[in-house]
């Protein structure tokens, strides 16, 4: 196997090189196929699965860089062993594709300190996404402490759609939470590059209950009154 990387772009998926690479990520990862296939989703999303993405496709100190978009940059490219490459419109010296391998070995142990366990950021508003606090709350009750979730906690995790959350909640944290498109992508990883079985999502509820059983009077009328319930 071989990491593969260029100076700008992400990869598609399925595409040899995307392959190649995340075949690399797999193998170097203890976690759950759901965790992997959750955190890939993610990757996808930030860098196109390239190590020398940068934020943009424009070179700052202080933007994203690689796999999961390190910021500030600057933070990953002083650890050491990282070969991070500094432009990009060409290849700088002493860059190379394994700075994928380093990336990796980073976030698996958190050097950069980037883990929010709360499963939920400051900037992201409970009621503009109402639905997505209540599921990080359903996330963390089930997955984690009630209060949080650990990073080995979420390593444990066999949900890969809770996967996907907790790792754009816990670790990647965007201005804007776009799950929905995140786990479209996750599970796609997880069908097809894993082996994995993703359930069907639930039913929707239906908008009143089958039977007028415990509701009031006034509410009963009214449903009646628009042909919801017979009495």
């Amino acid at each position: 196997m071989t990491w593969h990387a260029q100076p700008s772009g992400g990869y598609s998926i399925g595409s040899s090189d995307w392959v190649d690479n995340w075949n690399e990520i797999v193998g170097m990862l203890s976690w759950t196929s759901e965790a992997i296939a959750g955190m890939g989703g993610n990757l996808q999303a930030e860098s196109g699965m390239n190590p020398w993405r940068w934020q943009g496709d424009s070179v700052g100190l202080s933007r994203g860089y690689g796999l999961p978009q390190f910021t500030p940059a600057s933070g990953y490219i002083d650890l050491p062993g990282a070969t991070p490459n500094m432009s990009t419109s060409t290849t700088t010296a002493g860059a190379t594709p394994e700075d994928g391998a380093r990336q990796i070995q980073a976030v698996d142990g958190d050097e950069l300190g980037k883990w929010v366990s709360s499963c939920w950021r400051s900037y992201w508003d409970k009621i503009q996404y109402s639905t997505l606090w209540r599921y990080a709350q359903e996330v963390m009750n089930t997955w984690g402490h009630g209060s949080g979730v650990s990073m080995s906690e979420f390593k444990a995790c066999t949900d890969v759609d809770a996967c996907t959350f907790i790792w754009l909640a816990c670790y990647e944290g965007p201005a804007r939470p776009n799950y929905d498109t995140r786990k479209s992508t996750a599970r796609n990883i997880y069908t097809n590059y894993m082996g994995g079985i993703v359930p069907p999502d639930p039913d929707p509820p239906e908008p009143y209950p089958p039977s007028g059983e415990h509701l009031p009077a006034w509410l009963l009328k009214k449903m009646a009154d628009n042909g919801r319930l017979t009495l």
